[in-house]
């Protein structure tokens, strides 16, 4: 890749005090690298005050609405299509960079086929020195009939996987031309949760390579932006039930199909004795969603 030049793609759902907090470092690591970019937020139908505080003090930021409420996915492909430079960063409003950030993530597009690069991403809760984990690598494996990731820091020495890959989490950077190509996050995943595991694996079975790079760090309030909309029961129900339409989309062999049938069938025979109504119900949500995306999939074809 010739001279780089950068899109930053910020998905906002009423986000004014994160952006308040998190934008100086962001225009902190642009401006160390020295290149041109532009910042690009997709506001998703935010009833705060996010709009009037961007146009207020960051005018040079390119603002686009939703008409409707529409979820992450939607939201950063908008942003994803909408982008002119040759790389573009994905984060969310609740990350804070390190001013180094890009200087070592963008190396890489020297490197042919590369679509994202992903760097260490520290997930903290209050203050930033109550760090939780840092989210590095992660593994994909299969296990009682589904496919599964557990990140590097939950990762079993005795356990097999399939790939080692770079779960693309909250911020990362990719090629544009390749991203947009690809679609981007793909909206059977709405409103959120596992579209950045799937884009990765996506990138990776049709050739291309996601590179981590420990050096690109960010500072990543944990769920500071879910907490305030959504409740841990409603989030955990989505990501239960794309945690399904994941294994859909990507499980192979006859093998495997075999025993992720057979799972599911003892599940649904036995579930009920444990009272455990949120498998039926997330089963249940998959499915509805599936059938949905390939009804619309099969119109948009006629």
């Amino acid at each position: 890749m010739a001279e780089k030049t950068l899109s930053v793609v910020l998905p906002n759902y009423n986000g004014e005090s994160l952006l308040e907090d998190n934008l100086p470092s962001l225009y902190e690591a642009l401006n160390a690298h020295q290149f041109q970019y532009e910042i690009i937020v997709v506001d998703d139908c935010s009833n705060d005050n996010s709009i009037t505080f961007l146009k207020s003090k960051y005018p040079d930021i390119i603002i686009l609405n939703n008409e409707i409420n529409s979820g992450f996915s939607l939201t950063c492909n908008k942003g994803i299509q909408y982008a002119k430079n040759n790389l573009v960063c994905i984060v969310n409003t609740d990350v804070t960079f390190d001013k180094n950030y890009f200087s070592f993530a963008v190396k890489h597009f020297d490197t042919p086929n590369v679509f994202a690069v992903k760097g260490d991403i520290v997930n903290y809760k209050g203050k930033r020195d109550h760090v939780i984990n840092i989210d590095k690598k992660a593994y994909l494996y299969f296990k009682r009939g589904l496919l599964r990731f557990r990140p590097s820091y939950k990762k079993i020495a005795t356990e097999k996987f399939d790939v080692e890959y770079a779960y693309l989490g909250c911020c990362f950077i990719a090629d544009t031309h390749l991203i947009q190509k690809l679609g981007g996050f793909d909206p059977i995943f709405s409103p959120y949760y596992w579209e950045d595991s799937d884009l990765p694996l996506k990138a990776i079975q049709q050739g291309f390579k996601v590179i981590y790079e420990p050096k690109s760090i960010v500072y990543h309030h944990a769920s500071a932006t879910m907490e305030r909309t959504q409740s841990h029961l409603n989030r955990k129900i989505i990501s239960n039930r794309n945690k399904f339409l994941f294994c859909w989309k990507h499980l192979k062999g006859r093998k495997r199909w075999a025993q992720h049938i057979f799972f599911m069938g003892f599940s649904i025979l036995l579930r009920w004795i444990i009272l455990d109504w949120k498998f039926y119900y997330t089963f249940t949500l998959a499915i509805i969603q599936k059938n949905r995306f390939q009804n619309k999939t099969t119109s948009l074809r006629r």
